[in-house]
């Protein structure tokens, strides 16, 4: 790829198991081995982590090496796909993935993490069911009395809020508003990394997409799905594809963070 490559290859578990601020500070500290003003390949294979440290890690690489190339063999989820919009180019395997950016949470009463989009999700839709069962009480009503609007609107707004209240008593609006706010910080994450290379409307349509608009946080976001919304990936040439199709069989339970460099045998 005519520059240095870099492994941030992370199994998920242990240490350096995934993006957090040990590898931020690691890769800090190995500064005298990057090239400065010299865009590196990044080789990314990571469940992801602190957006925090994904986005401090992009930044790093952009002051320092001038940019970088992000290449996913296999996958690049969730904080990792943060890091990726980082780059000045995203080359994607054939069979590669990045992940939305919905945080995840750690839930203490199930003891078990989930998407903080359960809960402001939760929210959209109890609004839109509100509106369904006005709009559907008022089409009843209108059918079977002839009634005019002006009457019938009080009570089919009696009808809704009645069917949605008790549901709503129940929302935490001090948890609702922490939720919301960490959704807001990976959205605009996201949106500075990518305003470089695009421009301010298309950068805030990519990040709010990534961080409201899939089901799971496991959702496969390919080549093709990225281009549905706007993000432009790379897909690697003959040789490179070969390089990265051999990386996948490598890379299942490998946690290695560093330079590559070329070894020549006794042989040369």
């Amino acid at each position: 790829m005519g520059m240095q490559v870099w492994l941030l290859v992370q199994e998920g578990k242990g240490n350096y198991g995934d993006l957090d601020e040990p590898v931020r500070s690691a890769l800090f500290a190995a500064r005298d081995d990057l090239p400065k003003n010299q865009r590196i390949a990044l080789v990314i294979d990571s469940p992801g982590g602190m957006a925090k440290a994904a986005y401090q890690i992009a930044k790093f690489l952009e002051r320092y090496c001038g940019g970088f190339v992000a290449v996913v063999p296999r996958y690049a989820k969730s904080a990792a796909t943060l890091l990726a919009l980082g780059a000045d180019s995203i080359l994607l395997g054939d069979y590669a993935e990045l992940g939305p950016l919905d945080v995840q949470l750690y839930d203490l009463e199930r003891e078990r993490y989930g998407s903080a989009l359960d809960e402001s999700q939760a929210l959209e839709r109890m609004h839109a069911f509100a509106l369904q069962a006005f709009d559907e009480t008022m089409i009843l009503l209108s059918n079977r009395t002839r009634k005019k609007t002006d009457f019938l609107i009080p009570a089919a707004l009696g009808f809704a809020v009645n069917l949605t209240h008790p549901l709503l008593e129940n929302l935490d609006t001090v948890h609702y508003t922490q939720v919301s706010r960490v959704l807001k910080v990976a959205e605009e994450y996201a949106t500075r990394l990518l305003s470089p290379r695009y421009a301010d409307e298309a950068a805030v349509k990519i990040a709010r997409h990534l961080v409201e608009n899939y089901p799971e946080h496991d959702f496969v976001i390919d080549a093709e799905e990225a281009a549905t919304f706007g993000l432009r990936t790379e897909r690697p040439n003959e040789s490179q594809a070969e390089i990265l199709d051999l990386l996948v069989s490598q890379l299942a339970g490998l946690t290695a963070i560093g330079r590559v460099e070329e070894v020549h045998d006794e042989h040369g």
